[in-house]
């Protein structure tokens, strides 16, 4: 995810997360957007999509367009135990909802233990006839008519839909249909782009359809960097009194004892901390 598409987020996401959430079929109140960088391993393989917490739980949200599998599973009940960490303080569950191209509503489990079970919960749209949204969102914009904040938002989640096309095209109709409607207020054609550019970003691999989209709905994205920029640097000014006093061994001691508590194995949490296992051995020891 680019730096503006998380900022943005943060931003605009307890308002927009909200009718996010109601559209997928997720209940409850968001009181926070959560940042979903940690800054502890490896960005590009454990960040996931979205973070909201309510007033009774967290809420993991992913974006996916396979089957979830076994590696799906583990990765997402690692993001699960970071966030635990960072946010130990709450004392509120952790859920993981995912809202898929390809699957139909169900509870996928991963089994821990013979005593312990991850519930991941899976969404879908396909109720919904894309080509139809499409076509109804086109006349719209011929006949210059207002659209509602929910119609914008599942203009950004169409490959979610039932179509014929493929998803990378449909998250191209996506960002078309974006970049035509005039007079889009600032905040929601922000929040709308950078779930399309998240979209474009995970699941088109045509390089060249890849920068196309990008181009289109992120290439005069300069005002939003300056805007999300300009918001960053107040937020690292209160990160940075949060966590100034933290090292980075403190940190990485945390989570080896909280992913051991989660029944990571050993190797497991070399492999996802990125510390030797010398350092991981003396940590769990010296609980």
């Amino acid at each position: 995810m680019r730096f503006h598409e998380d900022t943005i987020f943060k931003i605009e996401g307890q308002k927009y997360g909200q009718e996010l959430m109601e559209i997928i079929n997720i209940k409850g109140k968001i009181m926070e957007v959560h940042q979903t960088e940690y800054g502890m391993v490896d960005p590009k393989m454990y960040k996931p999509d979205l973070v909201f917490e309510l007033e009774d739980r967290i809420i993991i949200l992913e974006f996916q367009s396979t089957y979830v599998d076994v590696n799906d599973k583990r990765r997402f009940r690692f993001y699960s135990a970071i966030i635990d960490q960072v946010k130990i303080k709450s004392q509120k569950p952790i859920e993981v909802h995912v809202l898929s191209t390809v699957e139909s509503e169900k509870t996928k489990c991963y089994k821990i233990n013979p005593d312990s079970r991850f519930p991941i919960y899976i969404h879908s749209l396909k109720s919904i006839d894309g080509d139809k949204f499409i076509n109804k969102m086109n006349t719209k914009i011929e006949h210059e008519e207002y659209f509602t904040e929910k119609e914008l938002l599942m203009i950004s989640l169409m490959c979610f839909m039932s179509t014929e096309k493929d998803t990378e095209q449909i998250i191209l109709d996506s960002a078309e249909l974006i970049t035509n409607i005039p007079g889009l207020k600032h905040d929601i054609a922000q929040f709308v782009k950078g779930i399309v550019l998240m979209l474009c970003d995970k699941f088109v691999k045509d390089k060249l359809l890849n920068k196309r989209i990008t181009n289109m709905v992120g290439g005069n994205m300069k005002n939003v960097e300056e805007y999300a920029k300009e918001y960053a640097k107040e937020y690292a000014k209160e990160y940075a009194k949060e966590y100034a006093k933290d090292k980075i061994n403190e940190n990485n001691e945390k989570i080896i004892i909280n992913l051991k508590n989660k029944g990571f194995t050993i190797n497991e949490i070399i492999n996802l901390t990125e510390t030797s296992k010398d350092f991981v051995e003396k940590t769990l020891n010296e609980v």
